[in-house]
């Protein structure tokens, strides 16, 4: 009869070194996403429109991010380790709540029209 402490998780190993990536960029995205939010808030405010690049920029943050949710699930599909499991849903539910604002605020900014 095996441990269960004797289980090996090798799809870990894999999903650990990317998970890594996704950590050191995180904060990164949480304070654009920030950003967008408070650039948003100030451009309906002022009735003014958003630069071209801040635009094209913010753009590109949803989308990575929204990439990162995808590999996010996919990731929770397979059989990994309990606590590497319990980070990706802590990962994914920070990303979900990031998205939820950044796509707030662009469509406040029209950004996707």
């Amino acid at each position: 009869m095996t441990h269960p402490a004797d289980h090996k998780y090798p799809a870990d190993e894999e999903v650990v070194s990317e998970v890594e990536t996704l950590r050191a960029a995180l904060p990164t995205w949480v304070i654009s996403t920030v950003e967008l939010v408070e650039l948003a808030e100030n451009a309906e405010r002022a009735g003014a429109h958003i630069n071209p690049t801040t635009a094209d920029r913010s753009r590109s943050l949803i989308i990575e991010v929204a990439e990162w949710q995808q590999k996010l699930n996919d990731w929770q599909q397979l059989d990994l380790s309990p606590r590497l499991l319990a980070e990706l849903r802590i990962l994914k539910a920070t990303l979900d709540a990031s998205m939820d604002e950044a796509n707030a605020a662009a469509s406040e900014l029209k950004l996707f029209d």
